[in-house]
């Protein structure tokens, strides 16, 4: 039987057309991800691991290893040199952080300003920050020579002492000498952050303050800074866990001497593990501070989620 004709102005409807079958969204998902999560498996856990699990073992170099339990963290613990190199890691890091917090918070005020020349000027601080770990510290190393360094010639030349002082073989001096060669590497960061916070400040919130009779220095701490401290934290956060694994600048200038009054935590890790050869208790100094920066991040974490949810 022939299908009756459709009435005039209709058109006959197109047949249905069958969905093509898509690859799960989870699936391409992991497909994408499975690159930068071998990457990390292979230059990231996998050492992570192999640190944690060596520091109960007394694995030398060379040389495998057995099971010891908490031995090594024993003998740390014991240990006069690893309470020493504790407080002076505790002593450059708070001490630091809190000069270039101060400091930078400064510069960047300053070089938020209109002035001549300010892009220059703005290069000139932040170079520091380009300048590669190694070299900067073989720099402040000529700088603190108590021989021919420019700094003792300074000193001697203006009168400011009449004897020599020695920058980096005195114990009394020689911390504060590493202090100031930190901050100086450290300072630019802060104060990049910080001009790039200072940027999104609305500017009516200190047009509004100003109207109402607030100075300067009010405005500042009761509209600017509050804008900032989301900035601030995660600055400061970056900056503890930079400044406290800072190998370089110590081991250049001071080998962690005189007499180990100068080691910090990751150049007593080095000492044992490369120059005594005893991986286990290497791995133990490094292994024994990690529960501390897993306590630190999750507290910083926290609190800038409830800033971003209030």
């Amino acid at each position: 039987m022939a299908p009756k004709p459709l009435p005039e102005g209709f058109s006959t409807p197109p047949a249905p057309v069958r969905p093509r079958r898509h690859r799960p969204d989870w699936l391409m998902a992991y497909i994408f991800l499975a690159p930068a999560a071998a990457i990390f498996a292979a230059f990231i856990a996998y050492p992570l691991v192999d640190g944690i699990s060596t520091a109960f073992t007394d694995r030398m170099i060379a040389q495998g290893g057995t099971f010891n339990g908490v031995s090594n963290f024993a003998t740390l613990f014991s240990d006069a040199t690893f309470g020493r190199a504790s407080l002076n890691s505790l002593f450059l890091t708070l001490g630091t952080v809190a000069v270039k917090l101060v400091l930078g918070l400064t510069f960047a005020v300053l070089l938020s300003q209109r002035m001549p020349a300010r892009g220059l000027i703005r290069a000139l601080a932040f170079l520091p920050w380009a300048v590669p770990g190694m070299i900067a510290s073989l720099s402040w190393k000529w700088i603190f020579d108590e021989q021919s360094g420019v700094l003792q010639y300074l000193v001697l030349q203006l009168g400011l002492s009449d004897r020599p002082i020695y920058w980096l073989s005195d114990p009394s001096v020689a911390l504060f000498s590493i202090a100031i060669a930190m901050v100086w590497q450290g300072l630019p960061f802060f104060t990049m952050m910080f001009v790039a916070a200072l940027a999104s400040v609305p500017s009516d919130l200190n047009e509004a303050a100003a109207i109402d009779g607030a100075g300067i220095v009010r405005r500042f701490f009761s509209v600017t800074l509050p804008q900032l401290r989301g900035v601030i934290a995660v600055t400061v956060m970056l900056s503890t866990i930079w400044t406290f694994n800072s190998f370089e600048m110590v081991y250049v200038l001071t080998g962690g001497g005189p007499a180990g009054r100068t080691h910090i935590l990751p150049t007593l890790a080095y000492e044992y593990a490369i120059t005594q050869s005893h991986l286990g208790l290497g791995s133990a100094v490094i292994v024994s501070v990690i529960p501390v920066f897993v306590i630190l991040i999750f507290l910083l974490t926290q609190r800038m989620l409830k800033q971003d949810e209030a």
